[in-house]
């Protein structure tokens, strides 16, 4: 059961168009130095690589993960002719580190790639989620403006769309952060992204993992589906972006049509027997909390803008109101130190109407009524 059998997306899907231009964007108009949070996830890695081959700025790439750290370290090695990549291993969530790079290395553009994003595991540990996902991107909005010489693009994800998982409205109230923040001195932005194929955690990999040992492949719901792009896609959409001087606000990039999650499944199935595997079966669980059957690209009152660049499109919202979230902020910051879950779903409503949450947290929530602490 060890022989190599097909799970590249492309290939498993060659009826699926080209999304994006070979010769997307440039690194030209970032800048002398780029930092990058959460560096050693795999859209920020692949996304560094780019950066250091195909150019020679200078790179700050972060990460609180050694393990990652280090291994982006070696990836990058071949590239790093002129030692013009710093690895620094901290967490975005430590607010004097962040000051520190940004008082030291001044950099022009900030990819904010820093997120966790296990939908289930967000459901069970929701102050982590908000602590890392969204009060972490606040606070690096705020150190970005107060600077005034960085550009800013936060990885978001299509469930910040009417979020109703711990994952997404962790991830609303970031782009929220990135609208508050963002200024003519220090434009910020946020790209709204579909699943990542092959990236760390998501459906290929698991399901190439079940069929090496025989399976069965598990799959949530039959008509489950998810827009996806490829690393080189997600790459693109970034760069393009990126390479927009005067882009501020929320985007979407163009992903195809959702894609049955089962229909990946078969394919990986099919490409698995054609090497002489044994016969593999699909299991169905069941949604997983904080799951959707199917994923929104705009919650209620977005709409989406004309194309901005090729393959590009601005996602058009109502304004938000600074002094009034930056009390929300407040309030969402104190009740998660003191860990009040109660008081953080009822915040987390206040300011993200569209949020529903799921069953699994509203039974913590339940749980918790007659005591302290919950995670």
């Amino acid at each position: 059961m060890d022989q190599p059998f097909e799970t590249d997306f492309s290939t498993l899907f060659p009826e699926r168009k080209p999304l994006y231009p070979d010769d997307f964007g440039n690194f030209a108009g970032l800048g002398s130095c780029i930092l990058v949070t959460g560096a050693g996830g795999s859209i920020a890695s692949a996304l560094a690589q780019r950066i250091c081959s195909a150019s020679r700025l200078r790179l700050i790439l972060m990460d609180h993960s050694e393990q990652a750290i280090s291994a982006l370290r070696r990836k990058l090695n071949s590239y790093d002719r002129e030692n013009q990549v710093k690895f620094v291993l901290g967490d975005v969530r430590d607010d004097q580190l962040i000051e520190n790079l940004l008082a030291e290395e001044r950099p022009n553009f900030i990819f904010h790639a820093a997120a966790f994003k296990h939908v289930p595991l967000l459901e069970e540990n929701p102050f982590a989620a908000v602590g890392n996902n969204a009060l972490a991107a606040w606070r690096l909005g705020r150190a970005a403006a107060k600077f005034a010489s960085a550009r800013l693009l936060l990885i978001s994800t299509d469930k910040a769309a009417n979020p109703r998982s711990m994952l997404g409205v962790s991830k609303r109230l970031a782009e929220l952060a990135i609208l508050r923040w963002t200024s003519p001195r220090a434009r910020m932005s946020a790209l709204r992204l579909g699943n990542v194929a092959d990236s760390s955690g998501s459906v290929l990999p698991i399901f190439r993992e079940q069929i090496l040992r025989g399976g069965p492949v598990t799959v949530t719901h039959p008509e489950a589906t998810r827009y996806f792009l490829t690393v080189p896609e997600t790459c693109a959409a970034i760069v393009t972006l990126a390479s927009m001087q005067d882009a501020s606000g929320l985007y979407l990039p163009a992903m195809g049509d959702p894609v049955l999650i089962l229909r990946i499944a078969g394919r990986m199935i099919q490409a698995a027997s054609k090497k002489n595997y044994t016969e593999i079966g699909v299991k169905i669980t069941g949604l997983r909390p904080g799951d959707k059957l199917h994923e929104d690209l705009l919650s209620r009152e977005e709409s989406v803008g004309a194309e901005v660049a090729p393959g590009l499109r601005a996602i058009c919202g109502q304004k938000v109101d600074a002094e009034s979230l930056d009390a929300q902020f407040q309030v969402i910051e104190e009740v998660t130190r003191r860990r009040d879950l109660a008081a953080l779903l009822e915040a987390l409503r206040e300011i993200v109407p569209e949020y529903l949450p799921g069953a699994t947290l509203m039974r913590k929530r339940a749980a918790a009524a007659g005591g302290a602490g919950d995670d």
